[in-house]
């Protein structure tokens, strides 16, 4: 089993990655090392020092990315985006996609899950039929080799939750329920928070997602907290 996929199965079985929690090791060698950008000779290396199985394609616009294989049931394509140099070079920022296909997809368990969890975005197709999981990572001054690992790592978890959810959802076109579902996500998500501080980086940034959504919920009832307020403006003929 690669990395990736640890990380995968030990979040859902709410255990360290590759071990004890006190014996995190480390996802890749030198994770505080800098490269420039997303470009694919900088990615490339460090999805294949996870243990990810990985190739290069091209999409018919000619844009080039990744398909990248965690374990046997999971698969991401990784974009280099807002690319500066000639033949898509010196791409600064990362969009990484799960597309799902397959499943009757539930929209009110998609708009409560994208809700639920900040870090990445959750949607759907324009005809229905397929739901996509993705994150998008900026690199303008560089970034850390580990930061780039823990992100597609943290995705990889998600889009294994993401999954879960469009498997046991029911079809709808309503928000019907929509409160039940996201009661539902937190309940769910209390035993990532329960670890605490002892649990690895990667289980405690799921935990977080999970209390950031209540966190907002108080601030937005909180007379205190800074608002903006928005200026209704008529057109006037």
């Amino acid at each position: 089993m690669n990395k990736l996929s640890a990380a995968l199965v030990a979040t859902v079985a709410l255990a360290a990655v590759c071990g004890s929690a006190s014996a995190q090791p480390e996802l890749i060698a030198n994770p505080r090392g800098i490269v420039q950008n997303f470009d694919i000779s900088n990615v490339g290396p460090i999805l294949t020092e996870m243990g990810a199985v990985w190739q290069q394609a091209k999409a018919p616009s000619g844009q080039s990315y990744m398909q990248v294989a965690v374990g046997d049931n999971l698969v991401l394509n990784i974009i280099p985006t807002a690319c500066q140099g000639q033949n898509n070079t010196g791409c600064v920022g990362m969009n990484t996609v799960a597309f799902f296909t397959g499943a009757d997809l539930n929209y009110q368990t998609i708009t409560a899950f994208n809700q639920r969890y900040w870090f990445s975005t959750a949607g759907i197709s324009e005809d229905g039929e397929s739901a996509y999981i993705s994150r998008y990572d900026i690199a303008d001054y560089g970034i850390a080799r580990g930061n780039v690992a823990a992100s597609i790592v943290n995705l990889v978890v998600l889009a294994g939750m993401f999954r879960d959810e469009l498997t046991t959802g029911t079809k709808t076109v309503s928000l019907e329920g929509y409160a039940e579902d996201m009661s539902a996500r937190l309940l769910n998500g209390r035993g990532l928070s329960a670890l605490g501080a002892s649990t690895p980086h990667i289980t405690r940034h799921q935990a977080a997602l999970e209390e950031t959504n209540e966190l907002i919920q108080v601030l937005m009832k909180d007379r205190d907290a800074p608002q903006n307020k928005i200026r209704n403006v008529t057109n006037k003929k």
